[in-house]
């Protein structure tokens, strides 16, 4: 009795009046609400490309090297054994060229690999038109994919621990994972969404792939995505080159992957590659150019072996067709595929028979590319590449060329536009990545409503 009472007592409460912090919360709980009701997807477009490469820093670059078939690998000793091998190395890299926003005692500090990401966003949103004040939003989000990390400085920091200790703030902000993303969200102010994604050489299409997510379902307007890695360190080179996966090329740097033609070995490269995605409602608002849009992702893993890749091509083949599904699109519709390509035979095989199983009879007609050859395997960057390619060819209406390919020696059925380029209208392709430990992802892109 005395509790009914109580509760009758306190439903008579006149209730407190809401602050303005309460109702502007109460107001987005039903816009959310809304749009869970409604589950409108919106169009998610590309508007900006920054690029940390070799011999390659600004987006016209890149798509000149990419449809030139321009190698940027170079011969040099590795920092391994010595040994001459072809390498894709970014050379004479100053943060000052590309951060000159920033004051100096934000970024100075921060390791190579940090600065490639760092710089690669700050230059995509150049690209995107986009300035660093309008990053300073929680409707602005990072999305970064790396395959080592934090290796390097890692493995520079053991070298060096005998002589010193690493210091606390070494410790927490050069050598945690993801700390790439926690450094530019502090610089640039952003308070959406900040993470990093681990899935191997397939990093950055993840990273990419879950901004496009984001956005596409309302939560926020704009991101970043980004693979990067610099990891062209001792380790690296000795263990590929004991697992018989490094190219013994030591006279033409451009025939040191040849992908799709039998080889066992590749070439290994750095750098870092953003891309500026929107809402389609948000880049048109601003007049921005838009490269292309992105219509479906999708990512899953082999499940069968921690280092092996599926010889079937099965796997990676239904979640191309379940991204073409999701974008509403059939096998028929896609004219162009940029692969992994990293010239290893057991990822080729899987890859020429996920193209059979995809498009049929029609496998010759559609080309499987590979970007490696230009810049190297630059390890969680690589596919980020592929996206960006993609993206360049759709808006440009140009397939770029396979390089390094030996006609004697691919097998017959397919074309890897080898060593030419060309130009055709196109509706869309998909960039697809593979990643030790099972990882499969495919990113499918169209061309851009004018």
């Amino acid at each position: 009795m005395e509790s009914g009472r109580l509760v009758r007592i306190l439903g008579k409460t006149n209730p407190s009046p809401r602050s303005a912090a309460e109702e502007k919360d109460a107001h987005r709980s039903q816009e959310r609400s809304a749009v869970r009701r409604t589950a409108v997807l919106r169009e998610v477009v590309i508007t900006g490309l920054g690029v940390i490469l070799p011999n390659c820093d600004e987006a016209s670059t890149f798509w000149q090297q990419l449809k030139e078939g321009q190698s940027q690998l170079r011969i040099e000793p590795d920092p391994g054994d010595a040994i001459e091998c072809a390498i894709g190395r970014v050379r004479d890299f100053a943060g000052n060229k590309y951060l000159h926003d920033i004051p100096e005692k934000f970024w100075t500090s921060c390791s190579k690999e940090q600065l490639f990401y760092l710089s690669s966003v700050v230059t995509a949103c150049r690209d995107a038109g986009i300035s660093l004040k309008q990053l300073a939003s929680d409707q602005v989000g990072l999305f970064d994919g790396t395959s080592r990390g934090s290796f390097a400085f890692l493995y520079e920091l053991a070298s060096a621990e005998r002589k010193r200790r690493p210091s606390l703030r070494e410790l927490n902000l050069g050598a945690l994972p993801g700390q790439s993303v926690g450094i530019a969200a502090s610089i640039l102010g952003v308070s959406g969404p900040t993470y990093t994604y681990n899935g191997s050489c397939a990093s950055g299409a993840i990273a990419i792939g879950n901004a496009f997510r984001e956005i596409q379902i309302g939560r926020i307007a704009m991101a970043c995505g980004t693979g990067h890695d610099a990891a062209l360190v001792g380790p690296l080179f000795q263990v590929y080159r004991d697992a018989g996966l490094v190219s013994t090329e030591n006279k033409n740097p451009s025939l040191a992957i040849r992908p799709y033609a039998g080889s066992f070995a590749n070439a290994f490269g750095e750098g870092a590659v953003t891309l500026v995605l929107e809402s389609r409602e948000h880049a048109e608002a601003r007049g921005a150019r838009i490269l292309a849009e992105v219509a479906a992702y999708r990512h899953g893993n082999g499940g069968q072996h921690p280092t092996d890749v599926d010889f079937t091509g099965e796997r990676p083949a239904r979640l191309i067709l379940d991204s073409l599904g999701d974008a509403e699109l059939a096998a028929q519709d896609v004219d162009f595929v940029v692969g992994h390509g990293n010239g290893v035979l057991a990822s080729d095989i899987s890859e020429l028979n996920y193209m059979k199983r995809v498009f049929g009879a029609r496998t010759r007609e559609v080309p499987l590319i590979s970007t490696k050859p230009v810049y190297g395997h630059t390890l969680g960057a690589a596919s980020a590449i592929n996206v960006a390619a993609a993206a360049m060819m759709l808006h440009h209406a140009y397939v770029a060329p396979t390089i390094g390919i030996d006609r004697q020696r691919v097998v017959s059925g397919f074309n890897h536009q080898a060593n030419e380029g060309s130009s055709r209208l196109l509706r869309s392709g998909i960039a697809v990545s593979y990643g030790i430990g099972g990882q499969n992802a495919a990113v499918v892109l169209k061309r851009a409503r004018r």
